[in-house]
Parts: structure tokens; sequence; C-alpha cells
């Protein structure tokens, strides 16, 4: 049996996944040789899923295993990718805190300009280019906010000079796609699409392969059969920023799109492994 939880695929069985959690769902799930998720999903019911069945699409398994920002470079130090060079800190401690009777003393900032991500954020969101002390005081203050709320963890990042493009590439199954993500101002870091990124199929198309070439490398060793990686590149040599598993469709072109490919690499999925 092909159980959905996602509304465009029927499945044998459709189930709403914001539906209560009881004995009978998990026997419906145990009933189903393959399930269907929808691209947004939480933790506790994804694990819930996949306890009951082997396979599932999207199969979220590293990205609930290495969560956020800090599990993405967690991910890439496991399988060698290359990376801006970043320092993780689980929490503000981590960063600030002086403990000489366990050998810990604060961290030294790096000069002047880095980055710092927030653990959590999609998209360019919890990002920031940090050029003096008085915008770090800032974000820091921003941080330390977050962690009052419950939410832990940051990194920083060596910046990387005259980042005006990134390439985003779009892993949907067996379907790739390609494309960069540019901008007109140089000083503008953020080149995501949702803060006024263009989109642009055409230009570099050698280093479009080069992206292709290792994200399929990472894939395979990742075992992530959906989500949008994003990669800068630094004398022509790929560099990975990102995972984003909730990832913008204008670049795929538009909702419409991401359906019909879905659905295709979904289906396909299914009756491969419901045999």
């Amino acid at each position: 049996m092909i159980l959905s939880f996602n509304p465009i695929i029927n499945g044998d069985k459709f189930i709403w996944i914001n539906q209560w959690i009881d004995n009978s769902l998990k026997e419906e799930i145990k009933k189903a040789k393959v399930v269907i998720l929808p691209q947004t999903i939480s933790r506790p019911v994804y694990i819930f899923i996949r306890s009951f069945c082997e396979y599932v699409f999207p199969n979220y398994d590293t990205r609930f295993e290495y969560e956020g920002k800090l599990g993405d470079i967690m991910l890439f130090l496991k399988h060698d990718m290359p990376h801006p060079d970043t320092v993780l800190f689980p929490n503000i401690v981590s960063f600030s805190g002086n403990h000489k009777e366990v050998g810990k003393p604060p961290y030294s900032l790096s000069p002047f300009p880095f980055v710092i991500k927030t653990n959590k954020g999609d998209e360019g969101s919890g990002t920031w280019i940090i050029k003096d002390k008085g915008e770090f005081d800032r974000v820091i203050e921003i941080i330390r906010h977050e962690e009052r709320q419950g939410r832990y963890g940051f990194l920083i990042q060596r910046y990387v000079p005259d980042l005006t493009k990134t390439l985003r590439v779009t892993v949907i199954g067996d379907y790739i796609k390609a494309y960069w993500k540019s901008i007109d101002a140089a000083s503008d870091f953020y080149t995501n699409i949702a803060r006024g990124g263009e989109v642009d199929f055409y230009s570099a198309p050698e280093l479009m392969e080069k992206g292709i070439k290792i994200i399929k490398e990472f894939t395979r060793l990742a075992k992530i059969n959906m989500a949008g990686f994003d990669l800068c590149f630094e004398e022509d040599d790929p560099l990975f920023l990102e995972i984003n598993y909730t990832f913008g469709l204008k670049g795929l072109g538009g909702a419409d799109e991401f359906y019909k490919i879905f659905r295709r690499e979904a289906t396909n999925f299914a009756l491969y492994h419901a045999v």
C-alpha cells in the first residue's frame, strides 16, 4: 500500500498530516509499503512515521539527525565537503565563557568582516555580515534573546569576499536543477530571491556543472533526496554554504511546476519500492 500524507498525491490512501496520532494511525502506517510526506513536517511526526515504514519520500533522516545550520556544517565536515572556515557555538557560554578550571578560554574573534548565522532560519534569515564591533554586539544581543526563547546555537564563518551570487542546486528525487541567485549591488550580502536576488540560468555553465557534480556526490553520501543546496565559488572551486529543506519555488518555475516535479518523482519512488 502507498500511504500519502501529501495532498497533491492520492496514493492508495490519503491522511491529512495534521491528523491526531493514535493507535489506528500507527496501524495504517504499518500497513504501508511506501509513505509520501509533505515538504514541511515536524521532527516528532516524521520520526513516528519513519519508525513504522522503511520507504518514505522525501527521506528526512539526515535532516533531523543534523538539524539547522550547525547541523549543515557538521554534515559537511563528516563528508569532507569544502565550505568556508566555520566555528560552531552550541550556546553563548561556549563562545564567551571563561572556565580556566577546564581549560576553556573565551573565543578570540576573527578579524572583521565575518558572517554570523543562527542555527534556525531558511533562505537567508538569521544571517548577518559583521563589519565592526558595534554590529557584532548588536547581533550577540539578538542571539541572547533567541536563547531566552529556547533557540540555541550559532556559528561564525569566514566571509567570502565579492559574494554577488550563489548557486542554488535543487534536488527532488532524481531531478536536479541549478541556477544562480544573483544581485546587482556587491555590497548586499543576501543573494536569496526573497531578498531581491534575481534568477540566472545561463551564466558560467562550467561552474554550474561543477556545482551539480559535487551535489550529486554529497546527496549520495548524505542520503538526501529533496533539498535546495547553496554554493558559492572561490577561485572557481565550489564551497558549500547551507542546506534548505524548505526552499523557494521561483527558480523551479513556480508552485505548479514544483507540484508537477514532486508528483513525478514521488510516484517513481513509490512504484519502485512498492513492488
